[in-house]
């Protein structure tokens, strides 16, 4: 009987860390567990893995050269707004913020604190910990920086995608078009992309003579969404094996037929709400893999140009920038009032080597000769 309720204590997560266990193992069965959409089970591991090691701490070895990305705090945050428990998942992602900030924590923080109708206060500016050095450059700017741009409407177009009918495996189509229709809903909520209805993408391939439903593969829809003037396009399949339903999504380039991110969730459960609640969590997880930053252009050589946002920002191999400029400010001729400032596309190009502060871009589209000082924001 002793036994037995050990082990209960143990399953519920009443008891810390058992000796011998490590605990990047036990984190990992708590990232596994998330992934899975088992959020309630997933805070425990991640509880047990706090009570070894307590601070969200980023990139550090677990053993030998293995390294582990550890943000506990920020996990189990994420896991409670998953799990509709906002206030708990606000005390979490605060936590992690103060030990270590990430773009992750920092998104799922402004969307609990929308969630809770609180705003969020203005970013102060961020000094290196005690003791840490002053972060170094692989560059030495030649110019000035420009003050930030205060206004929050982006000066140019978002990314501009289309979510295609989910393919459905053992579930009937109805599931299917419903996972569509909220998938495409979690995105435009989120504001990240500027997402084409579904009836608006229907239309349109219907004058280009072609059938959404015989568009399956990632090299067919990249070359019908770039025929359509789409920068992406969202493929996925929903299916069902036992009483366990799995979603999966992939983001592909237009231009490269490549694969910008590619998310996957499961549930072990049938139900509507619970489908419903991936489909979140899945559009989610592909905004915060595809951030919105800024930055300047640092030094252009021919066709390539380098910019000082890197991987501490989110930025990955393959994501799209977009380079602009401001131009004279425009006036309203009779009460001389500045109305706003002339946007100048420059052009767009593609992270090819990134490093964590400064990217290497190849121009893909030109309209400008970029310069030292342009302004640069993920498309």
């Amino acid at each position: 009987m002793i036994k037995r309720t050990f082990l209960i204590l143990v399953i519920l997560g009443a008891i810390p860390l058992m000796a011998g266990e490590r605990w990047y193992e036990v984190y990992g069965r708590g990232v596994t567990a998330m992934k899975q959409g088992r959020y309630a089970e997933a805070i425990i591991h991640f509880q047990k893995a706090i009570s070894k090691k307590s601070r969200d701490t980023g990139r550090i070895r677990a053993y030998g050269t293995v390294f582990v990305d550890y943000y506990p705090n920020r996990e189990i945050g994420i896991c409670y707004y998953f799990l509709g428990e906002y206030e708990k998942a606000l005390q979490f992602l605060k936590l992690s913020m103060t030990q270590k900030p990430s773009n992750r924590a920092k998104l799922y923080l402004a969307m609990t604190k929308k969630k809770l109708g609180v705003e969020p206060p203005p970013p102060a500016t961020q000094k290196p910990a005690p003791g840490m050095p002053t972060p170094t450059h692989t560059y030495t700017p030649t110019y000035q920086k420009p003050a930030p741009r205060k206004s929050k409407e982006r000066p140019v177009e978002r990314m501009k995608i289309a979510v295609l009918p989910f393919e459905t495996k053992g579930l009937s189509v109805d599931i299917g078009d419903m996972v569509l229709d909220k998938m495409i809903t979690s995105l435009v909520n989120l504001g990240r992309f500027d997402v084409m209805e579904r009836a608006e993408l229907e239309k349109v391939l219907q004058e280009q003579q072609l059938e959404i439903s015989g568009i399956v593969d990632a090299a067919t829809a990249a070359r019908v969404g770039k025929g359509i003037g789409l920068d992406a396009i969202l493929l996925g399949s929903v299916s069902s094996t036992g009483g366990t339903v799995s979603l999966d999504a992939r983001l592909i380039d237009t231009e490269t037929a490549g694969i910008i991110t590619s998310k996957d969730a499961y549930v072990y459960s049938k139900d509507i709400t619970s489908i419903k609640k991936i489909v979140d969590q899945i559009a989610n997880q592909i905004v915060a893999d595809v951030p919105e930053v800024e930055g300047y252009v640092v030094q252009v050589e021919d066709t390539t140009i380098f910019i000082d946002i890197g991987s501490d920002k989110g930025i990955k191999k393959g994501l799209k920038v977009v380079v602009y400029r401001e131009g004279e400010p425009i006036k309203n001729p009779v009460t001389g009032e500045v109305l706003g400032k002339k946007i100048i596309h420059v052009c767009e190009a593609v992270a090819r080597v990134v490093q964590p502060k400064l990217t290497e871009c190849h121009i893909v589209k030109s309209t400008e000769t970029p310069r030292v000082g342009d302004r640069v924001i993920t498309k």
